[in-house]
């Protein structure tokens, strides 16, 4: 039984469409597959895949017809995708306040994301990244706007580190960040 619910999953079409969930997350109501952007970017790129490989096959009507069937389906998918990537940023609630703390072991920020309304479903409320410019940078491409929004701030506590690191041997190892400063 298992493997047949790992086939089901896998060929689901997601015909109902994508919800969002936590973490920058969507899931598929009929096989609950769980799906990040990329996955869902693969998901389209799958389609586009079966919709190129009937152009070699094209020679008579009922070819045109599965290729006008797949180029839909490509459709479909690809207003899945745009739609998920628009997701409102006026309904993402604003942060109140964002704690950025140094792990000494680890190496690495955690960052803690505040709310004075409820948190918006799909927000993080904290985030994980190597003590490292690449790691810190890289969160700018996410898709949730108030991660963004703190992996500046975390930028920002980074380089006040680098630039204080074994100055009069203080090196903060937490920095809050206010609303009025975000």
């Amino acid at each position: 039984m298992g493997d047949h619910m790992g086939d089901f999953v896998e060929d689901c079409l997601h015909s109902s469409g994508l919800r969002v969930e936590q973490g920058s997350e969507f899931r598929c109501p009929v096989c609950e597959a769980r799906l990040d952007v990329e996955g869902v970017q693969r998901w389209v790129r799958a389609a586009e895949k079966a919709r190129d490989e009937v152009y070699s096959l094209i020679e008579g009507d009922g070819s045109r017809l599965v290729l006008e069937e797949r180029q839909r389906e490509v459709y479909r998918r690809r207003k899945v995708l745009y739609e998920l990537r628009d997701i409102p940023r006026s309904v993402a609630a604003r942060p109140e306040m964002i704690l950025v703390s140094y792990d000494v072991g680890k190496n690495a920020y955690e960052c803690r994301i505040f709310y004075e309304e409820p948190r918006p479903v799909w927000g993080l409320e904290r985030i994980g990244v190597e003590a490292e410019l690449h790691s810190i940078l890289a969160l700018r491409a996410h898709p949730d706007p108030n991660v963004r929004l703190a992996s500046g701030k975390v930028e920002e506590f980074h380089a006040f580190r680098q630039h204080s690191d074994g100055r009069e041997g203080y090196s903060p190892q937490r920095r809050v960040f206010y609303q009025n400063e975000i």
